[in-house]
């Protein structure tokens, strides 16, 4: 088993979202801003991805109801993971809510950025191809980061989870990320489940 400050769910020969890339944004966001993951100037240090564009709010405003929508704006979101260019899009899209949003291409550049990241919650969606070479590594992420709610993507999985059943490792899975109404959910379901857990000390 690897240490876990060694390169998780790294997926050689993939291409993964756009390593330490931000989307930005604003009430005057364009659409390239709000839906891709370009670069933006850094704002002491952290790129913020602030309001998304109305675009983006017409295509996820009957997925996401307000209170999701609040608690993101309080999160830091961080993706990590080999998506095809719909999922990409989708989280893109789910970023843009975030207090933050960064990209990563392995869990080592994750760790790292959350050890240093202030924010009080975050928000991290996890893709993965190998499921059981990956549980270890996830029940150690939730020890080590308690404050942020996991949702997990892996095509291996039976079905998709919103129950809590799979809590040792995520707060919400998927098996795709490819409709918005269903990452719309994981992402809500991942984010009341965690507060619940955390509340009730199971963490």
């Amino acid at each position: 088993m690897k240490d876990f400050n060694v390169s998780h769910f790294e997926e050689r020969g993939r291409s993964p979202i756009a390593p330490t890339t931000d989307v930005p944004g604003g009430w005057i966001a364009t659409l390239l801003r709000a839906i891709t993951t370009t670069s933006a100037d850094d704002v002491n240090g952290v790129r913020h991805a602030g309001v998304p564009s109305h675009i983006v709010e017409e295509r996820w405003g009957k997925h996401l109801s307000l209170h999701t929508i609040e608690r993101l704006e309080k999160s830091d979101v961080v993706a990590c993971g080999a998506f095809d260019d719909t999922e990409r899009s989708h989280i893109a899209d789910i970023g843009a809510y975030g207090r933050t949003f960064r990209t990563f291409d392995t869990q080592r550049d994750v760790a790292a950025y959350l050890n240093r990241s202030f924010a009080s919650r975050q928000l991290v969606i996890f893709q993965v191809r190998d499921l059981m070479g990956a549980i270890d590594r996830l029940e150690e992420f939730r020890c080590r980061f308690p404050q942020a709610a996991v949702v997990l993507i892996c095509p291996e999985l039976a079905r998709n989870d919103f129950t809590g059943e799979r809590r040792t490792i995520c707060d919400a899975s998927l098996r795709r990320a490819d409709g918005r109404a269903s990452i719309a959910m994981a992402v809500t379901v991942a984010l009341q489940n965690h507060s619940e857990y955390l509340a009730r000390g199971i963490y």
